[in-house]
């Protein structure tokens, strides 16, 4: 017997989640946030594992973490990472320096176990009203009106649900992507690694992560703090029954570390395959894969699980609009190619990392160890490395091929941009500020209007901005950011009104014309229920729309100036 998935008291079914891993437990804690109610089924008991591969937080995850209140408690626990430094036959090539980046609250990656992490976003899962239920899904239906899954609950119960939305996030090998009959798809050979956590009694740094590159292979060393550090170490093959011995790890750190250093017991080892895959499609009708069950790739730079909880945000506020009913159900399509697009640029950079640490002819190695010194001296290595290690980089302007999503040489942003702009959900304007009040702060589960006045502000820019303002749809969030300096070198000289999407990226640029702004909305899948507003909107009042749109401090008055108009862009859902 088929049985509907209970209902929430608001009269919603909840949204089913396969996996309580990051991923699905970021996006059930993001829906939560969004009133939306969830039921997130697992395989694993937790804690059931403790030997986890993904260790490493980049800023632009600790961002998005902060939505759901995550950020500061995995900061507080986590070891704190400042640098990412590269060396060629135990001399030094570059750094990437994290402490220097400037536009987040968060200029430092965390070196924090997987389980760790698990803990504090299931906490926070907690908090919110929600838990993780034990069951495997041995069965998806998915040719109906809505999908049908099969789940053997851990009592020995099996049941069948009906859900209005099914996600996978149940990792690599994905039940609900085998079921859905979605294929996973990859090129290239996969590369072995030995990997292990314990003790070094050495001259390491501990906010340091390493890549030693020689012409015998690679190893790499992430540190816990204490003296504890994962080792990663290239491996031509692996035919042993057994784990890697301790005596594998000193060895190779003998022959390629830069600085000696003695290996203590180790408290585990294993063999990791790092493979390139990504699923032909994040989303067949009402069921959607995020994670390692839509794209894994190689370890290098850690990616992995900071490009799920990326999917995971980037899908829980759409299907939540959807859910609420303050978005079309359209805008569910730009998941799929906003962060397929994604991953497959997360395989590309991962892949070359990979082989460029593996290059074992003199000319290669000569000519990779030339390059790389070249970027440290002029400064490219820094300021094209820290974005694309912290995943700042990621855009989702529109596209047809990996290269039209690479950074470009100038700060100006555009459409599917990242903006340093952030919120937090149930936090409201009395709250503490996201970032410290240092960056603006938007809503965190509908599209917010920035306006932008560009180099002057007088009257006449009051008036402009109050006459647009007046034109949007009672409530919307909306304020007035002239007054951070920050934002000059990205959004240019030119008035305009950005609207900001709730994970902190551009849906579109334009003009002050309220017409193309409303356009804009609507190609945002936005929906416009309400009536346009047809008084006129004060400054005192704008005042008020950025504390009511943004999670803590209001946003400093701007000073008038007069612009003219800016060009407009073509919008990104």
């Amino acid at each position: 017997m088929t049985i509907p998935l209970r209902e929430h008291s608001g009269g919603e079914r909840p949204v089913l989640i396969v996996g309580g891993g990051p991923v699905g437990l970021v996006l059930a804690c993001e829906l939560l946030g969004q009133g939306v109610p969830v039921r997130v089924v697992d395989g694993t008991p937790p804690g059931s594992s403790l030997h986890s591969r993904a260790i490493v937080v980049w800023p632009r995850s600790l961002e998005l973490l902060g939505r759901i209140g995550a950020a500061d408690p995995l900061a507080e626990a986590g070891n704190r990472l400042d640098a990412v430094s590269y060396f060629s036959q135990k001399r030094p090539l570059g750094s990437i320096e994290m402490s220097r980046l400037k536009d987040t609250p968060y200029p430092f990656g965390l070196v924090i176990p997987q389980h760790r992490t698990e803990d504090v976003v299931r906490d926070r899962l907690i908090a919110l009203g929600g838990k993780v239920e034990q069951g495997t899904v041995t069965g998806l239906d998915n040719s109906g009106r809505r999908p049908v899954v099969d789940v053997a609950w851990a009592d020995g119960r099996t049941e069948q649900i009906e859900a209005d939305w099914v996600v996978g996030a149940d990792g690599a090998h994905s039940a609900v992507r085998r079921f859905a009959g979605i294929e996973f798809l990859g090129s290239g050979e996969d590369v072995l690694f030995a990997i292990g956590d314990g003790p070094i009694d050495g001259d390491l740094h501990d906010n340091e992560l390493l890549y030693c590159y020689t012409r015998g292979g690679a190893l790499g060393f992430a540190p816990f703090g204490d003296g504890r550090f994962r080792l990663a170490v290239s491996v031509p093959g692996w035919t042993e029954e057994h784990a890697p011995p301790r005596e594998l790890f000193q060895r190779v750190m003998d022959e390629r570390a830069p600085r000696p250093g003695l290996i203590g017991p180790l408290d585990w080892t294993t063999i990791f395959r790092a493979r390139r895959r990504v699923a032909e499609t994040l989303r067949d009708g009402r069921v959607f894969l995020a994670g390692d069950a839509g794209h894994i790739f190689s370890a290098a730079g850690a990616q992995g699980m900071n490009t799920g909880i990326q999917d995971a945000v980037n899908l829980g506020w759409k299907l939540a609009g959807v859910v609420r009913g303050t978005l079309e159900p359209g805008i569910l399509d730009t998941y799929d190619s906003e962060r397929r697009l994604a991953a497959e640029r997360v395989v590309l950079t991962t892949a070359k990392q990979t082989s460029w640490g593996l290059f074992r002819g003199r000319r290669e190695v000569a000519v990779r160890d030339t390059l790389v010194r070249a970027a440290r001296r002029t400064g490219v290595l820094q300021r094209f490395g820290a974005p694309l290690m912290a995943q700042h980089d990621v855009t989702y302007r529109p596209a047809e091929s990996l290269w039209q999503t690479m950074p470009g040489l100038t700060r100006a942003v555009r459409a599917g941009d990242r903006l340093p702009v952030f919120s937090r959900h149930g936090a409201t304007g009395d709250g503490p500020a996201v970032g410290g009040g240092r960056w603006p702060t938007v809503d965190a589960a509908r599209l917010t209007v920035l306006l932008w006045a560009g180099e002057r502000q007088d009257e006449a820019w009051v008036r402009q901005r109050d006459a647009l303002l007046a034109t949007l749809p009672a409530g919307f969030p909306a304020q007035d950011v002239s007054a951070w300096p920050g934002f000059a070198p990205l959004l240019g000289k030119e008035p305009r009104a950005v609207l900001v999407r709730p994970d902190g990226h551009i849906a579109a640029l334009t003009g002050l014309d309220a017409a193309e702004l409303r356009m804009a909305l609507r190609r945002a899948r936005v929906v416009l229920s309400a009536l346009p507003r047809t008084e006129r909107v004060g400054t005192e009042t704008v005042t008020e729309m950025g504390a009511s749109a943004a999670v803590g401090a209001p946003a400093p008055k701007a000073m008038p100036k007069k612009t003219e108009q800016a060009a407009p862009e073509k919008a990104a859902s």
